[in-house]
């Protein structure tokens, strides 16, 4: 049922938007990802109005942790009861939480405040994440699985790309509160696609069993350790490329040098999508060959910088593979989750990646002094991924053979 390579590159995304329900999918998943890239330059512009840019940070950061911590307990619950009404409760307490933080910070208030009341904004924010990517993988079947992920993924670089730019535009031509406005505006958008959907992800009564949850698959463990070093090689390139263009007195084109590392991550994401999974081609068997193909990519991007008119070629090229790794790292994740536990398994998956770009961007941090180091590092993380991940491949290929995989990740 894969599609093979004669097939026209495409006619996986036509098959994908031919079924009413898969389309209403891809709106929700847009109305999801498009406010995950605005979030941070919104909360740093709401908390800055009288705020220091310190505080500012120190806001963003509280969102980011508070998100990070309670990601997993919050996929428990979408998986137990269900993730429509998760969601909408998370998403009431979540509005009230950031229109908490406008009125503190219109208010002047200490910056004490501003930090708990983004904090709070991150520990209850929905779990429209991990959920859209267990609604994909329930909804796509097996012959539609690999593009949707593919889609997953070029849309949430895509949301990267115009998500700050969206943010900048609203806070700077009328208010931060109007960047926030659109911003819970989009996140209840996708809520209520996600309760258009025929049967929203009903509760499972097997919904993670026992303290471990997930986490008692021993290839989920192992994908955790490859998740967190991508993003460490991820978020560590993203900071060297800015150290880099500083170091070179053009700031300017850091915004430029990151949206093409962008661009080719929604390119290769949409190929990879496109060309089809063949038969019987397991995401842990792709993932080390993506994984892979990005470190080469990230060690190319650092080769060019030592001449830096290259970086404009080789950013997007550095991007190539990032995009289809994502989505088999997403797809390898779906197929270890035990069954009931989809939304879990994924948030464990974002909440290990938050860790990995927080350890990636203090280590790029430590040698933004020397930039080119600064992208070695980042390709080394890349390099480490990749053997984590053929290793996780080898160790548990007997099991891989005759697996029926959830979502049909055939």
């Amino acid at each position: 049922m894969s599609a093979s390579p004669a097939t026209p590159v495409h006619a996986s995304y036509r098959a994908l938007f031919a079924q009413p329900v898969l389309r209403r999918l891809a709106v929700a998943d847009v109305c999801a990802r498009l406010p995950q890239g605005m979030t941070s330059i919104t909360l740093l512009l709401v908390a800055a109005q009288h705020a220091s840019m310190t505080v500012a940070g120190l806001v963003v950061a509280g969102y980011t942790l508070g998100q990070a911590v309670t990601a997993p307990l919050r996929g428990r619950l979408a998986d137990r009861h269900g993730l429509l009404p998760v969601a909408v409760i998370c998403g009431t307490g979540y509005a009230l939480a950031l229109l908490a933080l406008l009125a503190s910070s219109l208010a002047r208030g200490p910056a004490g405040l501003l930090i708990s009341t983004a904090s709070l904004a991150g520990l209850v924010n929905p779990p429209l994440s991990p959920g859209m990517r267990s609604l994909w993988s329930t909804y796509a079947g097996v012959r539609l699985a690999h593009a949707a992920f593919a889609l997953d993924a070029a849309v949430f670089d895509l949301a990267y790309i115009t998500g700050p730019v969206l943010a900048s535009v609203l806070a700077v031509g009328a208010a931060p509160a109007a960047a926030l406005a659109v911003l819970l505006t989009l996140t209840g958008a996708a809520i209520i696609a996600i309760g258009k959907q025929p049967s929203h992800h009903p509760p499972s009564h097997h919904a993670s069993p026992g303290r471990l949850g997930p986490l008692r698959s021993a290839a989920l463990r192992e994908l955790l350790v490859t998740a967190a070093l991508a993003n460490v090689a991820l978020t560590a390139t993203e900071v060297a490329l800015t150290a880099y263009v500083r170091h070179h007195h053009a700031l300017w084109a850091s915004g430029p040098l990151l949206a093409e590392v962008s661009i080719g991550s929604i390119l290769g994401s949409l190929l990879f999508g496109a060309r089809g999974a063949a038969p019987g081609a397991h995401p842990y068997r792709r993932l080390p060959w993506l994984m892979a193909g990005y470190a080469c990519g990230l060690a190319v991007l650092t080769v060019a910088g030592l001449y830096a008119p290259l970086l404009a070629v080789a950013a997007p090229l550095a991007g190539l593979c990032l995009g289809p790794t994502l989505a088999s790292l997403f797809g390898a994740a779906a197929s270890a989750a035990p069954p009931g536990a989809g939304t879990e398994t994924q948030a464990w998956i974002n909440s290990i990646m938050n860790g990995g770009a927080a350890g990636g961007a203090a280590l790029a941090g430590l040698t933004s002094g020397r930039p080119i180091l600064a992208l070695a590092l980042g390709a080394t993380a890349a390099v480490a991924a990749a053997g984590s991940a053929a290793t996780t491949a080898a160790r548990h290929r007997p099991d891989l053979a005759g697996l029926d995989l959830p979502g049909g990740l055939s």
